[in-house]
């Protein structure tokens, strides 16, 4: 599978579409998969489909053509993550959105990490990749869609850099949402910025939703008090201190 990443002229996001074994049609017409509304488009621009592993991209008789590296097409085309597309003001690009973890690299540095030795999981609960398990092993975990993260989740939902887990001394993590386009969640709610989250809360990134517990799987409990248990604390501590206050000026 691949997302096909679609910028406008000044490198601006405007869209990312998932290309199975199907077809994308590109142009002006609002019929299309991929609506590009520019003067310099054609009605029905292009196309970019699947050959097997190989993606493709047609000029659909243009007036203005496709351009792959700077270079006009003629016929089908194959094209990869390393090429730059170009359908008038706007640039397109691939990613091979595959899901698989990293394999590890050989050599004498490469240096053997245990599961022992991760301070947690993400355990991914929904979805076709259900099931698959990212441990974290550094203090600073990377969320994305690409494979430069140290977490990739292969789904067009989730951002090229989604969010950021960081561990803390006392066992929690700031999860941190990098502006991705359909937001992050922990329990629920909305990650604004950044928020506070323990072993046994599900996390979602994009549509893919995920829990995070500890290297064995277990999610424990936070550390700490509740507001709720802080407040009453608060007002059974201010009776207890109102009953002092009262026997000491009655002597």
């Amino acid at each position: 599978m691949y997302i096909v990443v679609v910028e406008d002229e000044r490198g601006a996001l405007i869209s990312e579409h998932a290309l199975y074994d199907g077809e994308l049609r590109l142009g002006r017409g609002p019929d299309n998969d991929i609506v590009l509304p520019g003067t310099t488009v054609s009605r029905d621009h292009a196309r970019v489909f699947l050959d097997g592993l190989t993606a493709y991209i047609v000029d659909e008789a243009s007036a203005n053509g496709v351009l792959v590296n700077d270079h006009r097409v003629r016929g089908p085309t194959p094209v990869d993550e390393s090429h730059s597309i170009r359908l008038g003001e706007y640039r397109l690009y691939l990613e091979r959105a595959t899901g698989k973890l990293k394999p590890a690299q050989d050599g004498i540095g490469t240096a053997i990490v245990l599961p022992e030795h991760a301070h947690g999981k993400l355990v991914i609960i929904g979805g076709p990749q259900a099931g698959r398990e990212h441990l974290l092993f550094e203090p600073i975990t990377c969320i994305g869609r690409t494979d430069e993260n140290d977490v990739s989740l292969a789904d067009v939902s989730v951002s090229r850099h989604h969010a950021r887990l960081k561990r803390q001394d006392d066992g929690s993590y700031v999860l941190t949402d990098l502006n991705s386009s359909n937001g992050s969640y922990a329990s629920g709610r909305t990650v604004e910025q950044s928020m506070r989250v323990w072993h046994g809360q599900r996390l979602q990134f994009g549509n893919v939703e995920c829990m995070l517990v500890d290297a064995q799987g277990k999610g424990r409990r936070r550390v700490g008090l509740t507001p709720n248990t802080m407040f009453a604390l608060a007002v059974v501590g201010a009776a207890v201190l109102g009953v002092l206050l009262t026997l000491l000026l009655m002597r």
